[in-house]
């Protein structure tokens, strides 16, 4: 009998799959907090029923249509200043899974949500658990829109939607698993640079002229995306300043 190539690989080779749960990443946290899951536990379920995504949003996904996943890590190797590093890798994991089969100029919309011809169609929730000032253990959230067709949700896509045809939910994880070994191991092998530079070509609206709005002063501005800077922060360039911004400091308005 050939053996699954998934067995052999780093992450993604202890899996539970629960039929439903309230969301993977609560799992996974109570996982922690009960046992000690070996790095690169997958916890997979075909119903999330409370998903989360970034800024408290929820994240929407019908049963059994979709991959909704946390993956276990110990990133015991990354400072704090360092953990922008996994949303890099995740996000250049999603995108080439997405060019893995057949999708073309997939793009990440800073910081980790992931784009395809104007609607998202996968985003990435990251909790961190920190011990002396290095990251002791990581709950890696993904939420993939594979096989639904409709959305609640304004602006969203799926792998259906664009390719016109369903996909095999289980070929899909299998790639995505591979592409998160690899650039996971990249960052192990210490290549944040060569991480830093992919996650940079494939960023949305680089070079851009956007609308933003800043929270804390309550504005709204004009300006071009830049750069990321390596601790994930947003570099805009306005007509008499280059702003530094971080997540919860600015939004995109268009």
């Amino acid at each position: 009998m050939q053996k699954d190539p998934i067995q052999s690989l780093f992450i993604g080779s202890k899996q539970f799959r629960l039929p439903s749960c309230h969301s993977t990443n609560a799992v996974a946290s109570d996982l922690l907090a009960e046992s000690n899951p070996a790095e690169g536990t997958v916890i997979i379920t075909d119903n999330q029923t409370a998903g989360r995504g970034q800024r408290g949003n929820e994240w929407e996904s019908q049963p059994g249509k979709n991959l909704t996943l946390s993956i276990i890590l110990k990133p015991g190797f990354l400072p704090v200043s360092q953990q922008f590093d996994l949303t890099v890798v995740s996000s250049l994991a999603l995108t080439n899974t997405l060019l893995d089969i057949g999708m073309s100029n997939p793009l990440i919309k800073w910081p980790n949500d992931i784009y395809y011809n104007g609607s998202k169609i996968a985003g990435i929730l990251i909790e961190n658990t920190v011990r002396s000032n290095r990251l002791e253990w990581t709950i890696l959230g993904i939420g993939l829109n594979v096989n639904q067709s409709g959305f609640i949700t304004a602006g969203a896509t799926s792998i259906k939607r664009e390719l016109k045809e369903e996909v095999n939910l289980d070929r899909v994880l299998k790639k995505l698993l591979r592409r998160l070994n690899e650039y996971y191991g990249f960052l192990k092998a210490g290549h944040f640079q060569k991480l830093r530079a992919m996650y940079m070509e494939q960023l949305m609206w680089l070079n851009e002229q956007r609308t933003f709005h800043n929270i804390a002063l309550n504005t709204t501005f004009s300006g071009v995306i830049q750069k990321v800077t390596a601790e994930g922060k947003l570099i805009i360039a306005t007509d008499n300043q280059h702003l530094v911004l971080d997540f919860k400091e600015v939004t995109f308005l268009g």
